[in-house]
């Protein structure tokens, strides 16, 4: 099984492969949702990826890349208030969200306006870090829609500095979005910041230096989609949403897999293990950190193998 290599990142091939790529927008009240797609002529499977915080689809070409050479026509979103969709905040660089509940809104709207149209006959869910607990929560509400899913160190629990009662606790303390100041402005997390690029040296992300250069590149040629640290009411719903994931993918009646970073700094991944069952698999892989998908050529690959095998089953 074959897959780009980080020694030839955005060659001409995917170049040109970007070219046959739609980009486009999803209109819903006053927000504008970023998606881009690109169907497969020779196949009737499809992939729709829902992506982490602070990501847009613009990140993801290598992989859709990838995922395209075996068959799949790709579907991914830009959540609201990052990538290339509508900021909700005045700072477009704070990571924000009304309710948890409205991502998975989004993406309903977007799996039922843009992806079923195109009738095909077998969809599957892939997810990064947020966008896995956005995906498990989906399929947790509408468990007819895939397949099966793949999510790649899936936020079903925060790695946080201090106790979670204590942090939840402060973070309420410090939320400007409560009903006591309705028209107040959304603050960041303690000690959160507008978007800064990290050196790879400092990076708790990968193991590449040419995958991280790579996306370090596409954020600073397109400022647009920087977004920094997220805001008290993100971390809220975020910290109840990754409990609500762990306990749907626990029971979940669809096949989940999930692609565990055994290095990984971002996510808890106990709390990926309390949701490990039949119906929920770990895939554990060492040397990984928590960006799987552009992790090094050796970590990489055996997560890809490993989700285009499983997808095969069902």
């Amino acid at each position: 099984m074959l897959f780009s290599s980080e020694q030839q990142l955005n060659n001409d091939e995917q170049q040109q492969f970007w070219q046959s790529v739609t980009q486009s927008t999803l209109e819903k009240n006053d927000v504008s949702l970023a998606y881009a797609y690109i169907q497969h002529s020779d196949s009737s499977k499809a992939i729709v990826i829902s992506s982490g915080r602070v990501e847009s689809y613009l990140k993801y070409k290598e992989l859709m890349f990838d995922l395209y050479q075996h068959g799949y026509s790709i579907y991914i979103l830009d959540h609201r208030g990052q990538g290339l969709s509508s900021r909700i905040t005045t700072n477009p660089h704070q990571g924000h969200i009304d309710k948890f509940q409205t991502y998975i809104d989004d993406l309903n709207d977007f799996v039922e306006l843009i992806v079923n149209p195109n009738k095909h006959k077998n969809l599957y869910l892939v997810g990064h870090s947020m966008g896995g607990t956005i995906g498990t929560l989906y399929m947790e509400q509408y468990p007819t829609t895939f397949n099966a899913a793949v999510f790649s160190a899936p936020m079903y629990g925060i790695k946080l500095p201090f106790n979670k009662t204590f942090i939840r606790s402060l973070a309420g303390l410090l939320d400007t979005c409560n009903d006591k100041q309705p028209h107040k402005q959304p603050n960041y997390v303690l000690g959160g910041t507008d978007y800064e690029p990290v050196e790879f040296e400092k990076n708790h992300l990968t193991n590449s230096p040419n995958r991280y250069q790579q996306i370090l590149d596409v954020f600073n040629q397109n400022p647009s989609i920087q977004l920094g640290s997220p805001t008290n009411r993100w971390l809220l719903e975020a910290m109840d949403a990754a409990d609500r994931a762990t306990k749907a993918a626990a029971l979940s009646i669809k096949p989940i897999m999930v692609l565990q970073a055994l290095d990984d700094e971002i996510v808890d991944n106990a709390a990926q293990n309390r949701a490990e069952n039949i119906h929920c698999q770990i895939r554990r892989i060492a040397n990984c950190q928590h960006e799987v998908f552009i992790e090094a050529d050796d970590a990489r690959n055996q997560a890809l193998r490993t989700l285009v095998s499983f997808f095969d089953k069902y």
